[in-house]
């Protein structure tokens, strides 16, 4: 987990528009529009409200504090706003025992199951909530309005916020403005269990397509348990990278630990996460890491400075050298940036610099 600073510039301004936008097309979709900027492109689009919508569910989300938390409320305010959403609905509500039914994949191979009908009902208003909010929408990189890359565009998370190994740059064309490529975004609560948090500001993590897909999907995560990559800021500090050879596999073991001062929930997040056997594809870069060891001495980046007539900082040196970031605040600009400092760290490699 790497974490994202709330309070920085990019997040700030990423979060007001996301909010601005997201409350003109919810606000379409609910009750008609109701902005007063006259220039707001998606009042004036042809998004129409929802027919036949559920009274309970406009009457919860035309209130504005309501949809301001679904929308952009902190990552403990959302399961509390959600919880409230369905308790609002349907009074009996209890996530726990009730989440089973939000599996159509379940409650459809249980023909002869007697909550089938009560099911069917709920579906009929988890259908009407993915219309409100419109996750496929957002995505669809030919929406001429606000959309994922909008957002990712302006996070500007260069590399993946869970395992930090590959790039995950938003990239549109200059001209034409057509949208190449952008990160995945990961439903921390996921969409299945949390439909009204679909398009929340929060709970949407810029992300690989491995772990978003393959490692994470729809894995339930709590703030109690698990880091959240808005919520917890020394979560980069709190694991280090090590590692051993092992005799018996006939090659380096690559693994996660604690550091002194750190919290244990950093690393068993990024071991649910697989992040620790994902990492083990590595032994490459973590060999040419041991081969500079063993032909130079502790002072090689200092040595390396003085190659190149001491015009660079030490910083620039290492990124030139190893190809990452220094910084442990600039590490999500790189890929594999933590990683080559706790590793060169560990071979005191880093002890001059």
């Amino acid at each position: 987990m790497f974490y994202i600073d709330g309070n920085s510039k990019q997040v700030i301004d990423a979060e007001a528009r996301h909010f601005k936008e997201l409350r003109c097309f919810v606000s379409k979709k609910v009750e008609g529009p109701k902005c007063t900027d006259p220039t707001c492109k998606m009042c004036k689009s042809r998004y129409k409200k929802v027919v036949g919508l559920f009274k309970k569910i406009e009457t919860f989300l035309t209130d504005p504090l309501n949809l301001e938390i679904v929308l952009r409320g902190d990552p403990s305010d959302l399961p509390q706003i959600n919880e409230e959403f369905w308790k609002y609905i349907f009074p009996t509500y209890d996530f726990d025992v009730w989440l089973p039914f939000f599996d159509r994949r379940l409650i459809a191979a249980k023909s002869t199951n007697p909550m089938k009908p009560f099911s069917q009902m709920l579906f009929k208003y988890i259908d009407q909530i993915n219309n409100i909010f419109d996750y496929e929408r957002f995505i669809d990189k030919d929406s001429k309005y606000y959309n994922a890359y909008d957002l990712s565009g302006t996070l500007a998370r260069n590399t993946c916020t869970y395992c930090n190994r590959t790039y995950t740059s938003t990239v549109i064309q200059m001209k034409g403005g057509k949208k190449i490529i952008r990160p995945t975004l990961d439903h921390w609560y996921p969409k299945s269990d949390y439909p009204l948090l679909a398009t929340s500001f929060y709970n949407l993590v810029p992300s690989c397509y491995h772990c978003n897909s393959s490692v994470k999907g729809d894995k339930p995560l709590t703030l109690l348990g698990n880091t959240h990559p808005y919520v917890d800021v020394t979560q980069n500090e709190d694991f280090e990278f090590g590692y051993f050879y092992s005799k018996s596999l006939d090659r380096y073991r690559i693994f996660l630990k604690d550091t002194q001062a750190g919290n244990s929930k950093s690393r068993l997040t990024l071991q649910q996460l697989y992040v620790d056997e994902i990492y083990n594809s590595h032994h490459d870069e973590l060999r040419d890491l041991i081969t500079i060891k063993k032909n130079y001495s502790k002072s090689y980046i200092k040595s390396m400075q003085a190659f190149f007539g001491g015009k660079l900082a030490p910083e620039e040196v290492y990124r030139l050298l190893f190809g990452v970031e220094y910084n442990a605040k600039d590490f999500y600009k790189r890929p594999l940036s933590k990683f080559k400092h706790d590793m060169l760290k560990q071979l005191g490699l880093l002890e001059e610099t």
